[in-house]
């Protein structure tokens, strides 16, 4: 390797480290920023009783409602297929669709960096 290339080597390392340190920084803030606003949420509408609106500086906040689809895994999925044969009097075949769909299930394969964490400073080593 030339000292052209391990130095580009040595670049992106250390670019990578810095930003996957950052995104795991940035990941940990957004679980917190969301809690956070989360317990204010609750707090301002239980203050908010029968208020239907509240004016703020560029905004009104309102209290309202929303739906989200339950999340689709397989267990989700078995108990919504058993409840379709029951309710359609039909040969319940969950199980064997279950099992068609997890055995013919398509799979994708990425290469990716892994950090492991070690308790020895190493400098960027090849190996």
């Amino acid at each position: 390797m030339s000292q052209q290339q391990q130095q580009q080597l040595v670049d992106a390392v250390r670019n990578w480290v810095h930003f996957d340190n950052l995104c795991n920084n940035l990941s940990k803030q957004t679980v917190t920023a969301r809690n956070l606003k989360s317990r204010y949420e609750e707090e301002v509408l239980k203050h908010m009783g029968t208020t239907k609106r509240l004016r703020i500086a560029g905004a009104i906040l309102e209290p309202s409602t929303k739906n989200t689809s339950v999340a689709l895994n397989w267990t989700t999925l078995e108990e919504m297929l058993h409840k379709y044969y029951s309710d359609n009097k039909k040969t319940d075949e969950t199980l064997a669709l279950l099992k068609y769909l997890k055995d013919n299930r398509g799979q994708k394969t990425a290469t990716f960096l892994k950090k492991v964490t070690v308790d020895e400073p190493v400098n960027a080593v090849m190996r």
